[in-house]
């Protein structure tokens, strides 16, 4: 069988107070193309208060028209643009990002509904299945441990391989041991991806793309229609992944969540 690469940056967020322009830049850089059919995705994880995808398919947000162009629109969720000056192209896929009740971070991958934030983490999980989205749970510091880690292990435990996934993100630095669901995650086919999970502190952009997933699916039937084959991918039990890119030493992430808590504090 035929088939295509892809390299996928799995979380994604798009602050209003980026540069987009050098956050699509640093996700086309971060990851490679080794290959002319070699396909670079984003993942969108955009909280309450961010609307990019939703800016750019109703044309409320253009991009310079010098430097860039949308040369695909996946009506199930995806946007391609091109670089115009090396003519590299890159899939924005659509996403949001929910804070449950309990204080845990859900990503409704493949859709842009918007699902409210403050609800018990199984209901979240129903809603993005009901709305056609695929919900995965990311990896943040603190947030796997303790009474939240403990009900991240149960909602891996209750819900089938196919309707949840995980993420992991940049802010697991190097040499943080993987944590024990991966490992079961692995044995279960559940789909484990890979996302670099910029913060909202300006310059954050330069993340983006940083830490990825590459895999293969089947060769695309039609190259403007990626989300269909891709959700199939994650559900089926049956990819073979590999995380790749970097994820940082301590240091450089002790510093980023710094910059994040003054930030935080400032605001």
């Amino acid at each position: 069988m035929k088939t295509i690469r892809i390299h996928l940056d799995a979380h994604a967020h798009i602050y209003p107070f980026y540069d987009m322009e050098r956050l699509l830049l640093a996700a086309l850089d971060h990851m490679p193309r080794t290959a002319p059919t070699d396909l670079r995705a984003i993942a969108l994880a955009e909280r309450h208060d961010c609307h990019v995808f939703q800016a750019l398919a109703q044309d409320e947000l253009r991009l310079p028209p010098a430097r860039w162009k949308m040369v695909a629109w996946d009506p199930d969720g995806g946007i391609k643009v091109r670089h115009l000056p090396d003519h590299r192209d890159l899939w924005m896929l659509a996403g949001r990002q929910i804070v449950t009740a309990e204080k845990i971070e859900i990503s409704a991958l493949f859709t842009d509904d918007e699902i409210p934030d403050g609800r018990p983490a199984r209901d979240i999980l129903r809603q993005i299945l009901a709305t056609g989205g695929l919900p995965a749970l990311n990896w943040a510091p603190g947030k796997w441990l303790g009474k939240r880690g403990r009900l991240i292990a149960a909602l891996a435990r209750e819900t089938p391989p196919s309707d949840l996934l995980l993420v992991d993100t940049s802010l697991r630095f190097a040499g943080w041991p993987e944590p024990a669901l991966y490992r079961t995650a692995r044995r279960q086919r559940r789909t484990l991806l890979a996302g670099s999970d910029p913060l909202p502190v300006p310059g954050e952009e330069k993340i983006a793309g940083s830490y990825y997933t590459t895999f293969s699916i089947p060769f695309l039937a039609d190259p403007s229609r990626i989300v269909a084959p891709l959700k199939a991918a994650f559900q089926s039990g049956k990819l073979s992944v590999a995380l790749n890119g970097q994820r940082g030493s301590p240091p450089e992430i002790l510093q980023r969540l710094r910059r994040n808590s003054q930030a935080k504090a400032q605001s």
